[in-house]
């Protein structure tokens, strides 16, 4: 057992990382990074797949901006209640949905059978004042996931709200630097 945990330990710190070295290099896509994220955090996790969502400024639209291991029609079938992820999320709130058979949240069953994911963590973060994010990662089976787990989870989302920042920022920055057209 303690070698299993040893082995978790090692994946996560060398995932985080080279996900760190990524940021911070001017040269990487942001999308490239954030789906280096979604992948690593479900290929750790053992999950199915996983999904980075933004909340748009001002509307109830989870918008993908990455997903890994999961088809088109299943991010596009509205499988999970947006109203009350949208609540989750600016709350703060984690969710866990072990049983998509029975929960509530759960609005497209069929569409999550399909797909073969019964469970599902989800992380929410607040990237800036006006953004928010969740990282949920499916899973085929029921999963009660362990703190480390979480941690890493946590981890992982955490540095997806700061590339997207940095990506925000380095925009800001080039605009104030570039001279003016005019014409």
């Amino acid at each position: 057992m303690a070698m299993m945990q040893e082995t978790f330990y090692d994946t996560a710190f060398f995932a985080l990382d080279r996900i760190i070295d990524l940021i911070y290099r001017e040269e990487e896509e942001l999308s490239d990074i954030l789906y280096f994220i979604v992948s690593l955090a479900a290929e750790i996790t053992g999950a199915e797949g996983s999904t980075l969502r933004v909340l748009e400024q001002g509307t109830f639209n989870l918008k993908v901006v990455s997903s890994y291991g999961l088809t088109k029609k299943y991010l596009d079938s509205g499988a999970i209640d947006y109203g009350k992820s949208v609540t989750e999320i600016m709350h703060g709130d984690i969710m866990i949905v072990n049983d998509f058979e029975n929960d509530p949240r759960i609005q497209n069953r069929e569409a999550a059978r399909k797909e073969g994911v019964s469970s599902v963590i989800g992380i929410p973060f607040t990237v800036n004042d006006t953004t928010y994010a969740i990282l949920r990662v499916y899973f085929a089976h029921k999963k009660v996931p362990s703190q480390d787990e979480m941690e890493f989870l946590s981890s992982m989302g955490k540095l997806g709200c700061l590339a997207i920042e940095r990506t925000a920022v380095s925009g800001l920055k080039e605009s104030e630097t570039s001279p003016l057209r005019m014409d």
